[in-house]
């Protein structure tokens, strides 16, 4: 059953909630628009509607934050009431209906990083979790790990580094290199703390980007393929000598293209579907047709 991390937004109801929500986390240049950015069409090949969100991206306070923020002199308490506010606008908003819908949302980043951030900066841990609280378990969070020395040489050729994401505003006797590393080094502390308490599925992002999209297609198909339905059907089958198995073995890959492999998953996608349909005429002959705690400790 869908939780969250503390009260309902008004009118929400969990039970309505039957899409999949997934997050993927990780400090700055770790890699994760690039993963959403292949996970999106390749879930939508499979058939899925999908909504991509991220932070900042709100209707209602996204383009705030992004002027806030070019005057480099955005306070921490009003920062993270900022980005509070701009969470809960794209959970009520965008969030909340995609899974109603039941879209699987891919979200860059999510309550995780926002909590890092403000508790790196000295705010009072229990007070960011409160204002938090609305959140919703998501049903999988990756966290795309890298190490400092492989995250620098990132920035460094790709965009360079950015007044806030190098916690000038925490470190402002330093030039930008040695804030930089300063401020992700605690991030990263903050990160694996963060990722033994809230249980993160850890994935290596020094590799090659195709190498971490290739272990994210095999997770997310683990997401999608957990739901209560099945679960509950499988234990019929134990119960049940007279409802013949088919049984799916594992899939043998040919050869290392991309191509056969998602050809494979996808049929075994199609298999475990009409598998399902069979289950349940076989069942019904005459058939046509809560809150968990935002501190885990």
């Amino acid at each position: 059953m869908r939780k969250t991390y503390g009260n309902l937004l008004p009118g929400m109801k969990l039970s309505d909630l039957q899409g999949k929500l997934i997050v993927v986390e990780g400090t700055d240049g770790a890699g994760r628009t690039t993963q959403i950015d292949l996970l999106k069409p390749w879930l939508e090949e499979l058939g899925h509607a999908v909504l991509d969100t991220g932070i900042s991206r709100s209707s209602l306070a996204g383009e705030g934050i992004r002027r806030a923020k070019e005057g480099n002199n955005l306070g921490r308490v009003t920062q993270s009431l900022f980005y509070a506010t701009d969470f809960v606008d794209r959970l009520e908003n965008e969030i909340v209906p995609a899974l109603r819908a039941g879209f699987v949302v891919l979200t860059d980043r999510y309550i995780y990083s926002l909590m890092a951030r403000a508790i790196v900066r000295g705010m009072d841990g229990a007070w960011i979790r409160s204002i938090f609280g609305v959140a919703l378990v998501p049903d999988a969070v990756f966290y795309l790990r890298l190490g400092i020395d492989d995250l620098i040489p990132r920035v460094i050729y790709s965009r360079g580094f950015d007044y806030w994401e190098s916690g000038v505003d925490l470190f402002p006797g330093q030039d930008m290199y040695d804030s930089f590393r300063n401020y992700q080094t605690a991030l990263l502390a903050e990160f694996d703390r963060l990722s033994v308490e809230y249980q993160f599925d850890t994935v290596d992002a020094s590799v090659e980007p195709r190498a971490v999209f290739a272990q994210l297609k095999e997770k997310v198909l683990d997401v999608l393929e957990s739901d209560s339905r099945r679960a509950f059907i499988s234990k019929l089958y134990d119960y049940s000598p007279t409802i013949p198995v088919p049984k799916i073995g594992p899939i043998h890959h040919a050869g290392p293209a991309d191509g056969t492999r998602d050809l494979d998953l996808l049929l075994q996608k199609a298999a475990r579907r009409y598998l399902d349909r069979s289950i349940e005429h076989a069942l019904n002959p005459s058939n046509g047709n809560g809150h968990g705690s935002l501190d885990h400790k």
